[in-house]
Order: structure tokens, then sequence, then C-alpha cells
């Protein structure tokens, strides 16, 4: 059986996945607040862990695992300015930063769910995954609301 879509959408969620973790890594080192500090730094441990599995579902396809980030994209542009926004120390900033980025991250997943080639396994762990970056936006969202 062909899995090159299949292989091709999982790496596509790799990306995204690894572009969540090394923001939260970076934002984790630069956040004053310690409950934002705590916050990033258990996401960020949460995405390597995404991300592993991620590659072990593209190895057992047959496939080359991505393992790197992506270099341009909305996604990329979002962590650069979570930095920034960590950075400035604004939380209300920053807040709105992660939540827009774990939108993106959801808008990439249910993209990937409509692909027709991808394997029950592999579709499985998508929704999951998808089911968790759901839950942090919606968690941003109302830590947004208390800033």
């Amino acid at each position: 059986m062909d899995n090159s879509k299949a292989i091709e959408t999982l790496n596509d969620i790799i990306q995204i996945t690894e572009d969540s973790n090394e923001g939260y890594r970076e934002s984790a080192k630069d956040a004053k607040d310690a409950d934002l500090k705590t916050l990033f730094t258990d996401l960020a441990s949460q995405r390597a862990s995404m991300v592993r599995e991620l590659q072990d579902m593209v190895t057992r396809l047959g496939g080359q695992p991505s393992d790197s980030a992506t270099i341009l994209g909305s996604a990329h542009r979002f962590f650069v300015n979570l930095k920034s926004a960590v950075t400035g120390q604004d939380r209300e900033a920053v807040l709105k930063e992660v939540e827009r980025g774990e939108s993106e991250a959801v808008r990439r997943h249910e993209n990937a769910l409509q692909v027709d080639a991808l394997p029950a396994e592999a579709r499985s762990l998508i929704q999951r995954h998808l089911e968790r970056f759901r839950s942090d936006r919606d968690r941003m969202t109302a830590l947004k609301r208390t800033a």
C-alpha cells in the first residue's frame, strides 16, 4: 500500500507540533511569571511527546519522519510573536499569542483529518492530538479572560 500521502500529512503535523514545542521551550526560559513558566514548560514537554508519537507513526508507515520545525508560515510567525510578547512581559499579549498559535495547530490538525489516505491508527492519533490542542487553546482563552 502507498502511504506517501499519509506520511506527508503526518510530517506536516510533526512540523507544526515541533514549532509549538520549540516556541514553548524558548518562552518558558524568558517568562517572568512563575505560572506561565511552569505552563510553558509543561506544554513543551507534552508537545515533545506528541512529536515522538507522530514520528513513530511515520516510521511504522515506512516513511522518513520530519525532525524539524517549519521555517516559514503562520506557525513560525506565531512563535516569534509569542517570544516577543513574553519578553515584553505583557501577560495578556502572551496568552493571546498562545491562543492564536493553538488555533493554527487546531486548523492544521482538522485539515489533516480531511485526508482520505490516512490509516485508522494515524487518524486516531491526529484526533487525539487535535483534542489536546483544542483543550490547551480553550485553557489559554480562559486564562486570557482573567489576565
